[in-house]
Order: structure tokens, then sequence, then C-alpha cells
């Protein structure tokens, strides 16, 4: 039989199990490009763009839009024109009748192995995915997200180069003892598990509170540094993180409560889903949550940690910031204040969360960045 590529239902994230289709970009019999947006898929989550692995021609939708299908489940496929719709077929018949949904495949490039680290008294729950080998992309999530913020970011990240997530103290699986919520703090704990793992160089990926942290990690140890890439950073010249933001998602103890502020990170409210919200309900009646977000919340606002960390921006050689002039929660960065090293790139249509937001967009330049084909004097 001639090549015949399947399109299969992606994980995206720890938690996916299966992904309902929403809206086919192509239809049958067109051709593709590699890395084109092909189908949009609705998880639990969000909705995310799925992309085209590879270039060719889209021979069949295998499943229309409205049916939710398990992870691996074959959704379309990819073919040359001299592959007969017989063979097509066959192929669709026997993947079928063999495919055994399996939520648990941990080969999967979108799928985080999970282990811990101990750094000093605290426990630090690390993900991995990609290749053993390389230099790594370290990524550091939000103020009360965790791991599976980066759902949409993993497969395209570790396609490049070893991937390591980070829960932070606080955060997720870690323990929730954050001391005394600093910069400083955070940023300690992250080199201990980075050195724990072996780790001496990466290139890092944070996104709003985690971006401060790797700012403060990269003034502190340029050296370890191969890139920086901050996401909507807060504690940047010209950002003010949103207290009203950061005491709803302490003080909201309710669902319909939480769900107005966790509307606040996105440009397009409706992407917050029921589980999304539940989701964060059950990390925050975990105990010293509240209490480690109260923590983290008062040093944000505080500005002591800000102040000190614009004063030591100049340590760092080289940083991207991807950045949304539509951010509620910390607003958009003065580009004018920030180093010449610095390069700040626009991401239209998107709230707090680009990186989920605008996935394909934001995956283009990480990739880029990681791979070493955009530096930070590059304009973007």
């Amino acid at each position: 039989m001639a090549a015949v590529t399947p399109l299969r239902m992606p994980k995206w994230g720890l938690s996916m199990q299966e992904g309902t289709i929403v809206e086919w970009w192509k239809v049958e019999g067109s051709a593709i490009a590699e890395g084109e947006d092909l189908v949009d898929i609705e998880t639990s989550k969000i909705t995310n763009v799925f992309e085209a692995p590879l270039g060719g021609t889209l021979r069949r939708v295998v499943a229309q839009p409205g049916e939710t299908l398990p992870v691996g489940a074959l959704i379309g496929i990819i073919a040359d024109a001299d592959v007969s719709d017989a063979e097509i077929d066959t192929f669709i018949a026997e993947f079928q009748a063999n495919f055994v949904p399996d939520d648990s495949d941990e080969e999967s490039a979108g799928a985080l192995r999970l282990s811990r680290v101990d750094v000093g008294e605290r426990s630090i729950q690390i993900g991995r995915a990609g290749a053993a080998d390389g230099v790594p992309v370290v990524l550091l999530h939000g103020y009360s997200g965790d791991m599976n913020n980066w759902l949409f970011n993993l497969e395209a990240l570790a396609a490049k180069a070893p991937v390591i997530a980070l829960d932070l103290p606080g955060h997720g699986g870690s323990s929730k003892d954050v001391g005394e919520g600093s910069l400083a703090a955070l940023a300690e704990a992250a080199s201990g598990a980075l050195e724990a793992l072996g780790v001496g160089r990466a290139h890092f990926i944070g996104h709003s509170l985690g971006a401060a942290v790797a700012a403060r990690y990269a003034a502190d140890n340029a050296g370890s540094v191969a890139s920086l890439t901050l996401i909507c950073p807060a504690s940047l010249p010209g950002t003010q993180v949103s207290e009203e933001f950061l005491t709803g998602m302490i003080e909201a103890q309710r669902a319909r409560d939480l769900k107005p502020f966790v509307e606040m990170l996105f440009a397009d409210p409706s992407l917050v889903t029921r589980e999304m919200v539940e989701d964060l309900i059950k990390y925050k009646r975990l105990d010293d949550v509240e209490a480690a977000l109260g923590a983290l919340r008062d040093r944000l606002v505080g500005g002591a940690d800000a102040a000190a960390l614009a004063a030591d921006l100049a340590k760092i050689p080289a940083a991207t910031v991807i950045a949304s002039k539509t951010d509620k929660i910390v607003g958009a960065p003065d580009e004018a204040a920030l180093p010449a090293g610095f390069k700040v790139i626009w991401i239209e249509g998107a709230g707090h969360m680009p990186h989920l937001e605008k996935a394909a967009e934001v995956n283009a330049i990480l990739a880029e960045i990681v791979a070493g084909v955009r530096s930070s004097s590059t304009a973007p």
C-alpha cells in the first residue's frame, strides 16, 4: 500500500482523555502545508487548533464536527493523489478494527512524565517530555496555575528539545510552602529543582508570575540561561498586577464566584470551561493553598520585588517578551523602559494567556527561539 498518514486525536496535557471535533478548516481533497491550521478540537479545558503534521492532501475526514473521540483515535487521512480510495478505505477499516484507546500514552509528545525532587523542606513536582539529551526548555507557569497551563505548547517544544515543566511552590503538586513569597525565593526553589535534576544550562520560558521568576533567575544566573522568553510577564516596567484578580482568585469559594476572575485571563471569556473553573476550586481547597496565594499576592502588589528586578534587568543580556495590549491581569510592558537586549512581540486577539489563546502563533515563536533561529537582536 502507498503511504497513508493517519491524523489522530492529539493528547494535550496530563488530563486529556478525549476531544470533540469543532470545525474542519480544510475539506477533503484540499492541499495542506505542514503547520497549517487543520481542525479545531475542544477539550475539557479549552478549544485549540490542530495543525497539519506534514504537507500533502487531506483525502479523508473521518471524524465529523460534534463527534467526541478518545486520544489517539483516527480523525482524518493525509495521502498523495496516487493512493486509491480503496487503499484508504482498507487503511481506515484496519485502523478502526485494531484501535484500542490508551489515555496513559506517555510516549505522546504532549504527555508529561511526572516525578518529584526535594529542595530543602519542599517537594517540587516535575513534568518531563521530549528527548533526554540536549539543552532543556524549562517552563514556569503563572499565579494559581500549574504545569498544565502549557498543554498546547508541549508538543511543539518537545519536538525541539527536552522539556522540564515545574509546579512552583504553592501550586499544582508541589509543596504549598512559599516562604516569604518573593521572586527570589521562588527562583531559588526552581534553581534547587534544576540542580537536583543535573541541569546546568537551559532555555527558560515563563508566564506571568513564572516570567517574573524566570527573569529573577536570569538576572542572578545569566550564564545558565541559553535563552529567556517572558510571556505576559509580571513585575516588568510598565506592568501592574491586578489586585482585583489576585484577591478574587483567593477569596472566591464557589465556581460561579470564581468564574468572572478566570474570565479576566482571556480575550474571549467563552474559552473558560466549567472543568477549568472546577479544577481551580479543587486546587484552592487543598490545605495551605489560600495562605500561599495570599503571600504571593502581597509580594506582587507590594512592588519591592518588581523594583529590585527592574534594577537588575540590565544583568540579563537578552530576552524575548511576548505580550498582549489587552492583557487585563498585568497590562502591557513599557518597551522603552526595557534594556536594549529585550525585544517585545505583540500578540493580537489575546489576553493574558496568548500561549493558550494563540498557541500556534506563540509556538512558532518559541520553537524559533529554542532552535536558535530567532535571536533577541533580531526584530520580530
